[in-house]
């Protein structure tokens, strides 16, 4: 089976195609186009073979068959799929009655008999209120039902006739279930309501029963709301401004290079570094000038020269990265802004294609010199710094991510691990992670040693590594290293007195997902350091994996570990007997294609939130919202 949306994505003069294929049951492809010509229609004709690799690669080649061909799930025995589709696009006239948008189409899509659940917002509970927010959630008792069109399309008069500028709906069909002779799509709703005096956001999920599951049109017989919340702004002030522009616009830098975006640059760069990591660079934040301001360090692509902007009194950027030598080209993943060898100014480490370069800072204004390129796997992807045998020095944890293919020519044109032959759900083909010791000298000479091995960090270091964090989750004074893998299981290494045991099945925290980055805090205020990881949420992936004709064959555990793929992001609660799961109790999961993610006390109010980084493709056809 596979499902395919195709991205739209203006860039041109792209001279190659390429396609990701996920293990979830579904495809994502996208071809770029090589000339400046509109895309042309594709006709031909229709293939007989049901293959999808096959599919894929007549597309690839430059194709015969209509995208609507290709992507018809029904065609392959996915009539779940097809269903999907078409609930999908009810739910379409749905969100445009809600976002008052003129609908004729609304009056077909719902039964005259339709049942529902009813609610008002005075009827709310209040559940939380803050300075800036109040939160109402919905009685888990006494809900009130009502039938009828009329008073459905009341319900949402009632409920979204917000006097604003941007209304945005969102519906996501998580899963399908045929009752003959309809069907019952469980769905995520997401309806934000945005204008100079408020901000509404309101999240629930919803139960959605159609009539005949035979016609192309079904009506929508019955909708269940369940966990319903609504939170609200009190005031129209902002809590987070785009300051971008005015912080770095004076600089040439920025109109020349960081304004212009990823899509721009794809065409101009080297192809390795395209489909390596797909536009990843990382930021860091650190003193550099010993000012006792924060300067940003921007790693860039292959060819782009990094960036370091230096922060002014009146807290704008001052591009100074060639004054400081640190204007390198090569293809950079990660940085540390981290003092080394005690000197009081902070060095640099900085993650490249193949090494990570370090670099000592003279002092002020003086510059970096390099002194030390330690050699690694060619795909290195993050750095975490720590002093974990508490000698003094901070040490340096490499994430590196994929096996040294980069510069094989048959492997060159594909991302990740669909380059591979590796097991999706637990790959254990990846490149090695290093712990490099820092054995700098009494006399300030930086120097770096490779303990991997000998502290016990080589075992399952064979893994898919996106990120790491430290933190002496234990209480028992010393930093303990979690470590967030794609494609599989991730590491969780107890430190004793310098020395690491891989505790991550025993602690259950192996949360084999797509793992992409960690963050340590106390969400909870018990004293013990908790766990959040960024993953991959997916509608489709919930699904398919549900469904019993996914992987009929294969062994039940197996097959969780497929669903748990789609499932999202996941908070570990550390207890006094271990971790235990809480991110479905605790309404963390979906944070879509998660790349990072960070606990925060945003509104100092003493509970630390969380800050999720997402996305991957944009796509106004897109109505899934996952990428």
């Amino acid at each position: 089976m596979q499902q395919e949306k195709k991205p739209t994505i203006s860039i041109k003069k792209i001279f190659y195609s390429c396609t990701i294929i996920l293990g979830l049951g579904f495809v994502i492809s996208f071809v770029l186009s090589c000339s400046n010509n509109k895309d042309k229609e594709i006709k031909v004709e229709k293939p007989s073979y049901q293959d999808p690799d096959k599919r894929t690669s007549e597309i690839s080649k430059g194709s015969k068959t209509s995208w609507d061909e290709i992507d018809n799930p029904a065609k392959d025995g996915w009539s779940s799929e097809k269903l999907a589709s078409i609930a999908s696009e009810g739910l379409k006239e749905v969100r445009k009655s809600i976002q008052g948008e003129s609908n004729n189409k609304i009056e077909e899509t719902l039964s005259s008999n339709i049942i529902f659940t009813d609610f008002h917002e005075q009827k709310l509970k209040k559940t939380f209120e803050s300075e800036d927010f109040v939160i109402w959630s919905q009685p888990k008792i006494q809900q009130e039902i009502n039938s009828g069109k009329n008073n459905f399309l009341d319900l949402i008069k009632r409920n979204y006739a917000y006097e604003s500028d941007i209304i945005k709906t969102n519906f996501k069909v998580v899963s399908v279930n045929k009752v003959a002779p309809g069907f019952i799509t469980k769905v995520l709703s997401s309806i934000s309501f945005l204008s100079s005096e408020q901000l509404v956001d309101e999240r629930s999920q919803w139960e959605v029963h159609w009539d005949n599951a035979s016609l192309q049109k079904p009506k929508i017989t019955k909708i269940e709301i369940h966990d319903l919340e609504r939170t609200k702004r009190k005031s129209s002030k902002n809590i987070f401004s785009d300051c971008t522009e005015s912080l770095l616009s004076s600089n040439d830098s920025y109109q020349d290079q960081i304004s212009k975006g990823i899509n721009y640059w794809l065409d101009r760069l080297p192809a390795h570094a395209m489909l390596n990591r797909f536009g990843t660079p990382g930021i860091a934040i650190g003193d550099i000038n010993s000012d006792g301001l924060e300067d940003l360090y921007l790693c860039q692509e292959p060819g782009l020269p990094n960036k370091l902007f230096i922060q002014k009194d009146d807290g704008t950027l001052d591009d100074q990265s060639a004054k400081f030598g640190l204007d390198w080209l090569e293809d950079s993943r990660s940085s540390l802004i981290i003092d080394l060898d005690n000197d009081g100014h902070r060095d640099i480490a900085v993650a490249m294609f193949g090494f990570v370069l370090i670099a000592k800072n003279q002092g002020f204004d003086k510059g970096f010199q390099i002194v030390k390129i330690i050699p690694t796997s060619e795909s290195t992807s993050s750095l975490a710094a720590a002093d974990f045998d508490l000698d003094g020095r901070l040490d340096i944890y490499v994430c590196c991510y994929a096996p040294n293919k980069a510069s094989d020519p048959e492997e060159s044109l594909v991302m990740g691990g669909a380059s591979r032959r590796f097991i999706y759900h637990d790959d254990n083909n990846g490149p090695k992670n290093y712990m490099l010791k820092n054995v700098t000298t009494s006399d300030g000479k930086i120097s770096f040693k490779d303990v991997t091995e000998e502290v016990g960090l080589n075992k399952n270091n064979n893994r898919w590594s996106f990120a790491a964090s430290w933190e002496d989750f234990d209480n028992d004074g010393d930093p303990d290293l979690y470590v967030a893998n794609d494609y599989g299981k991730n590491n969780l290494y107890q430190n004793e007195l310098g020395s690491f045991q891989d505790i991550t099945e025993n602690q259950g925290v192996e949360d084999s997902a797509s793992g992409m980055s960690v963050s340590w805090g106390d969400y909870n205020l018990d004293g013990r350091m908790d766990l959040y990881i960024s993953n991959m949420f997916s509608s489709a992936g919930t699904r398919i994996t549900n469904q019993k004709k996914f992987k009929p064959t294969t062994n039940p555990k197996i097959k969780n570990r497929f669903k748990r793929f789609a499932r999202g992001n996941t908070l570990f609660n550390n207890t006094t007997g271990g971790f235990t799961d809480d991110s479905i109790a605790s309404g963390v999961t979906m944070g879509r294609w998660a790349w990072g993610s960070k606990f925060i006390d945003f509104n100092n109010d003493g509970w630390e939130d969380i800050v999720i980084a997402n996305g991957y493709l944009t796509s106004d056809d897109d109505n899934t919202g996952d990428l």
